[in-house]
């Protein structure tokens, strides 16, 4: 589980960060961490002129307090992912590499730097698939590419790049199709996706986002981002992993049941 609640487009976390007011983030790292989150997602890309420092200042707040804690360093800017990298105590994640030629290629040395996960998306040149077949093939390229760089498969995950089914009625299928199929391709990598493009325009977001959660760890989906602090969501996830079999003896439902993490 990756948090994703460290994001400048958010009102509380811009105006921390223009104030540079360290509780406020540290709160809202605690919120996560207490939820189930396993890294937490850093990102200031709406700052664009300040990103890189005020990323800096962030994983500097989050380090300090919370030095336990891996962090997915979010960027679209190889040169700002780059520059900050070299601050991360623990190994990273960094979100993320696409299939576009240009975005391998700047992205190659930032990879090469140290340990880390990659976040991939399944897009290349032509944009985003039209189809899960497409899908699973710009993720047998990614990966094809990464181990030749000597990221092994453990280390990589690959984002099938959900669409909003308000746009395109056959997203949610094709999402799930795409998991399975790469799961089926690709022994040994992770799947991870964020959970809000699915349900964008629809209203009641969260119960859209649940559904879709639960179908798509059925499908193969091992990784997500999301908003730890969402109790209905998490219990979602944790009854589905009891389920699935993905839960030895029911041992992380009746956890969090003991640490009034599930919802009634």
């Amino acid at each position: 589980i990756v948090g994703e609640r460290i994001n400048t487009s958010r009102h509380a976390v811009n105006e921390a960060v223009n104030s540079r007011n360290a509780a406020a983030i540290q709160r809202e790292v605690r919120l996560q961490i207490d939820g189930g989150a396993d890294l937490i997602d850093v990102n200031a890309g709406s700052r664009r002129d300040s990103e890189a420092d005020d990323l800096l200042w962030l994983m500097e707040v989050i380090q300090g307090d919370f030095p336990e804690v891996r962090l997915c360093i979010d960027s679209a800017d190889p040169n700002v992912m780059n520059r900050v990298l070299d601050k991360v105590g623990l190994p990273p994640m960094l979100n993320s590499t696409t299939g576009e030629r240009s975005r391998l290629e700047t992205m190659t040395p930032v990879i090469q730097k140290r340990p880390c996960d990659i976040v991939a998306l399944c897009m290349d040149d032509q944009g985003i698939p039209k189809s899960a077949g497409q899908t699973v093939e710009n993720a047998l390229r990614l990966v094809s590419y990464l181990e030749g760089l000597g990221v092994n498969r453990e280390n990589i995950y690959l984002d099938p790049v959900i669409q909003a089914v308000s746009a395109n009625s056959h997203a949610g299928i094709m999402a799930l199709e795409a998991i399975d199929g790469i799961r089926r391709e690709l022994d040994g990598v992770h799947i991870i996706s964020g959970l809000s493009n699915i349900s964008f325009g629809l209203p009641r977001r969260p119960l859209v986002n649940r559904a879709f959660l639960i179908l798509a760890l059925k499908a193969g989906l091992d990784a997500a981002i999301l908003d730890p602090s969402d109790r209905g969501l998490m219990s979602a996830l944790k009854a589905a992993q009891v389920l699935l079999d993905q839960d030895p003896w029911c041992q992380a439902y009746t956890r969090a049941f003991r640490e009034g993490r599930l919802d009634k």
